[in-house]
């Protein structure tokens, strides 16, 4: 089990490893995307099919993050959840899925505004990059200061469901001290 954090960034604002890194650079955060080619740096960034999604290099150490990124499609969810029937719950009943029938579509746009964000606009074309946390330190603290960068550098907003927390510059700021915090 994991904590899985989020950041949606607009289809015009979303950038390359090559720029992404500039800009961590500038903000001094010790975290750079390592692209699966070479020849990948100046295209958008995309996760790596050959990792569990980003590798990027942090304080001098290559890390693994459990990540993934979607661009929003037309008839593709940003992500599914499970259906969850009340009635079974109400009678004490297990939830336990089974199948792709047992989870639907979410509407990135509908569970911002189930937590709280007024008037969400991400359509398609945009992006999504999804990061899970399970144990390793570094993985959360290069996780956060990439996060934050994504929300500084490519006015991303990031969220997470489990708290109903979103923002902007604010949570970039949260999340970077978090990071620090954890050295």
């Amino acid at each position: 089990m994991g904590i899985e954090y989020y950041v949606a960034v607009h289809e015009a604002h979303w950038l390359s490893p090559e720029k992404l890194n500039a800009c961590l650079s500038d903000l001094k955060y010790p975290v750079q995307i390592i692209p699966a080619l070479p020849s990948d740096m100046s295209k958008p960034l995309q996760d790596n099919p050959a990792s569990s999604g980003l590798t990027v290099a942090f304080d001098g150490r290559q890390i693994e993050l459990e990540a993934s990124i979607k661009q929003l499609r037309p008839g593709e969810p940003f992500a599914y959840g499970l259906k969850i029937d009340r009635a079974k719950i109400a009678e004490g009943a297990a939830i336990r899925p089974t199948g792709m029938t047992d989870f639907v579509p979410l509407d990135l746009n509908e569970e911002l505004t189930k937590i709280g964000m007024n008037a969400p606009d991400f359509g398609y074309g945009d992006y999504v990059l999804s990061i899970t946390f399970r144990s390793s330190v570094d993985e959360y603290r290069a996780g956060f200061l990439l996060i934050a960068g994504l929300i500084r550098c490519a006015n991303g907003l990031a969220f997470e469901f489990g708290s109903a927390s979103f923002g902007r510059s604010s949570f970039a700021e949260a999340l970077v001290r978090q990071a620090q915090d954890m050295e």
